[in-house]
């Protein structure tokens, strides 16, 4: 029996992609296609693919609301589709569930499609449907949603409340940064660049997402196109127009405008 597969992706090149990687397998069958969120829930309901490419960022639905849509037990193997969301990631990796993070290697999709596949043949869709379910009920939790009806989850799977480590994607490959380690971040236009000891890296994401992110205890915007790790500010001596300057401990100087003074003396807890 053919594995029926759902290629869901606002992107038409993307789909086009999944599909062309798909063609040569002898044990798929491609049922559909869906443009965004509610095309994609419509045909999930009506083909009952065994598995299905979802993105995460779409028009109408985004995917997340998509597997709301569907019961539990009716949901399909899925391994999503993402350019980058770091809180996701973790939120797969909790629940075991998988995903593709574009731009993504030929190699990549092959191991992903062979883990699904295994999947499909165990025919674990109750206890995908529980995993499923686990990661709405995180994503709820983060996103400050109505609070939902929770089934146990093992302590394992919990994550701490703010963000332990950062995602950087560098040649094809996914790196795992601990916040602790990251000394500054810079808004570069659609990208931010995580600064470590004597290594940047490039991450597609806002700095204000990025901020969020982070415990607000320990990294602070000190200028809207920085945020710092206060473990790693060396001092703090005035400047010109009545910004100051921020020596951080890799040497680097930072400005810290007016407006953004009163947060860093809040932590440091005295004058700067």
């Amino acid at each position: 029996m053919k594995i029926r597969v759902l290629i869901v992706d606002d992107e038409p090149l993307a789909r086009e992609g999944v599909a062309t990687l798909l063609a040569g397998d002898p044990e798929i069958e491609i049922v559909g296609q869906a443009a965004d969120g509610a095309a994609a829930l419509q045909a999930i309901q009506s083909n009952h693919p065994d598995l299905v490419y979802l993105d995460i960022q779409m028009p109408k639905l985004n995917g997340f609301d998509v597997l709301e849509g569907v019961a539990p037990n009716d949901r399909p193997i899925v391994v999503f589709v993402t350019a980058y969301d770091q809180y996701a990631i973790q939120a797969f990796e909790a629940c075991a569930i998988d995903y593709l993070l574009k731009p993504f290697a030929d190699a990549r999709f092959r191991k992903t499609l062979s883990r699904a596949k295994e999947e499909c043949r165990k025919r674990v869709t109750v206890d995908l449907g529980q995993q499923v379910e686990t990661l709405l009920n995180y994503v709820r939790g983060m996103s400050g949603g109505p609070a939902a009806v929770r089934p146990p989850v093992p302590a394992v799977a919990s994550v701490p409340e703010y963000a332990e480590r950062i995602v950087v994607k560098s040649s094809g490959d996914l790196h795992f940064v601990k916040t602790s380690d990251v000394l500054w971040i810079e808004a570069q236009g659609d990208f931010v660049k995580v600064q470590t000891a004597g290594q940047q890296q490039l991450v597609r994401e806002t700095l204000q997402s990025m901020e969020h992110k982070l415990d607000a205890s320990r990294f602070i915007r000190i200028h809207r196109s920085f945020l710092v790790n206060v473990e790693h500010i060396k001092r703090v001596a005035p400047a010109l127009y009545g910004d100051q300057t921020v020596f951080m401990s890799d040497g680097t100087k930072l400005r810290l405008s007016r407006s953004f003074r009163s947060r860093l003396k809040a932590i440091v807890g005295k004058q700067t």
